[in-house]
């Protein structure tokens, strides 16, 4: 935009100087030099006269020339420089005696100007499209001569101001375009044309700006930005334009700067131009951040987890995704679970809930677009519920489609769990609040019982409860004592039965039968009541002796090994 203005200006100085300047007045005339010698302008007409008096000039007459009447009053110079007006015989002054010499009147004639030349000081020189530039420190040096009268000015102007003397060097100390005129004038009034001069001056320096591509976040600038230096100068345009980073070397600027080599960091590029007539940019300096380090992006498992071969989770696990970054910040974090497409993230999320091993992929990108590494993340979904079983120990009995148990018979629970695995198992007897299941365990109390049974496995999944039902029959046979005749006598408050007597024995069970019948007489080893290998003891005379006081010891077992004990003293007469 300034070349544009300087070049009207120049052409608005140019129209001033063709009609607005004139040259100085300068009239013809002769001139006496300081040794003596007549100049005169060769364009001046000469009339010769002669006089007798050297001081009155009165009586003088002018002389004609009757042959050449026409070159004659008035009579012009041929030669440039001397002229000799010339008397062929001298008279002696004083004798007036001829003497042969000739008499030779000298005059200078003088029809050429001076001629007259600059000189430029040298400052930076630059030539374009024409237009000549300088730079800093410019000054013009007029030099004029003249052959025969001597140059008596040197004139010069500037921009079409009036002409003034010369009479130093002039100094070029404004930026703007010039219209340098100069002549010189000799001392018979001859001057030569004026000699113009064309050229700007410069003194303003390059103005270089900046500009970062994207990516970016104001200052902080991704290595994959890269920065463009753009410039510009007034009048002689840029020769070329430099930078650096940091304390290096400058480099000359041809296409936008690169940041790859550059460390993480803070850095200062340092840049400027220099124009064609060596004016130098003043450095600017633009300090930015280069963040090369993408984001660090972490997981977490929230909620159900257990780890053994496989990171458990259940259907109602969650994975958080963080992420920090060193300068620019986080832009977004991004996610893909098995082989599903890419996913942003925004908040805690969900694993499909098929069984089995699922991986997640998770990785991030700053405001800068540096790009983390992906990462993964293996977890195994167990979305299956544990499944527990009962079984029940001795003693037990089955019959009429119940299980009938008692207090010593040990019960038994088996969970499995075919993923994370089991946590606990708990179980309760007819709902009277739950326990934890540790090992076998036994029902003390006699009655129909539920037993509730479930199991949690490692990522809390619950087990839907079981039931098992039993009875625990705790209550051993009642024992019945007959004998085959009545008590005949009684002594020592025993009842006293004949030698012929037989005793009969019967055991009733509520619940699951009598198994078996033992008996021993008066400590004897205990022996079956009856079997099918041997006779009822009924039939047996076992109370022949006379006189003797039996103590008959009985023990009957129901068919879960619930024992009565029944003792009987009796005497047999005489």
């Amino acid at each position: 935009m300034k070349k544009i203005i300087f070049a009207l200006l120049t052409l608005l100085i140019s129209v001033l100087t063709l009609f607005g300047q004139q040259q100085l007045n300068h009239e013809k005339r002769t001139y006496i030099g300081p040794d003596g010698k007549f100049y005169i302008n060769r364009a001046l007409p000469v009339y010769l006269w002669l006089s007798t008096s050297p001081t009155d000039k009165s009586n003088a007459t002018q002389l004609k020339s009757s042959t050449e009447p026409n070159y004659s009053n008035p009579m012009y110079f041929d030669t440039e420089g001397i002229n000799n007006i010339t008397h062929e015989m001298a008279v002696d002054q004083t004798t007036k005696a001829v003497v042969d010499k000739t008499v030779n009147f000298q005059v200078y004639a003088d029809g050429i100007a001076p001629y007259s030349t600059s000189s430029f000081s040298p400052a930076p020189k630059f030539v374009s499209d024409g237009i000549i530039y300088y730079g800093k420190g410019l000054t013009v040096t007029l030099k004029s001569t003249d052959e025969v009268s001597g140059v008596e000015k040197t004139y010069f102007s500037i921009n079409g101001e009036n002409y003034q003397d010369y009479s130093s060097i002039i100094p070029m100390d404004k930026e703007q375009a010039y219209i340098l005129k100069y002549y010189a004038s000799d001392f018979v009034g001859n001057a030569e044309n004026p000699t113009t001069k064309k050229y700007t001056v410069d003194l303003s320096a390059p103005k270089t700006n900046h500009s970062v591509s994207q990516p970016k976040l104001d200052d902080i600038i991704s290595p994959k930005a890269n920065i463009s230096l753009s410039f510009s100068d007034n009048l002689s345009g840029v020769r070329n334009t430099r930078y650096y980073f940091d304390n290096n070397a400058p480099l000359f600027y041809g296409v936008p700067i690169t940041l790859w080599n550059l460390t993480d960091g803070n850095h200062n590029l340092t840049y400027y131009s220099t124009d064609n007539v060596s004016n130098v940019e003043n450095k600017v300096v633009y300090s930015f951040y280069l963040d090369k380090t993408p984001p660090v992006v972490t997981q977490d498992i929230v909620g159900d987890l257990s780890i053994t071969d496989c990171k458990y989770i259940s259907s109602r696990t969650k994975i958080k995704l963080s992420a920090t970054d060193n300068k620019a910040g986080v832009d977004k974090v991004f996610y893909s679970i098995d082989v599903g497409g890419q996913l942003t993230y925004g908040d805690q999320f969900l694993v499909p809930n098929n069984d089995g091993q699922h991986t997640i992929t998770y990785w991030g990108i700053d405001k800068v677009t540096n790009l983390a590494a992906k990462k993964y993340l293996t977890v195994c979904m167990d979305n299956t519920n544990p499944a527990t079983h009962i079984t029940y120990g001795n003693p037990q009995f089955f019959d009429r489609d119940t299980l009938f148990i008692n207090k010593l018979t040990p019960v038994t629970l088996h969970p499995n769990d075919g993923g994370s695995g089991v946590l606990k198992t708990e179980y309760n007897i007819n709902n009277n609040g739950n326990s934890k299941y540790s090992s076998s365990f036994k029902i003390p109390e006699e009655g129909y019982k539920t037993i509730g049974f479930f199991s949690t496995d490692k990522v809390n999944n619950v087990e839907t409860q079981k039931t098992s039902h039993c009875f625990v029959d705790n209550t051993p046979p009642v024992i019945y004592v007959r004998f085959s005749i009545d008590p005949i006598d009684k002594r020592d408050g025993l009842n006293v039965y004949p030698n012929y007597t037989r005793m009969y024995v019967a055991a009733t069970d509520k619940q699951v039968g009598t198994q078996e019948i033992m008996y021993s007489v008066n400590g004897s080893p205990m022996k079956l009541w009856s079997s099918q290998y041997t006779l009822d003891a009924s039939e047996v005379q076992h109370f022949t002796t006379k006189n003797k006081k039996y103590v008959v010891k009985i023990q009957s077992k129901d068919k879960l090994g619930n024992m009565s004990e029944y003792t009987i003293e009796f005497y047999v007469s005489k």
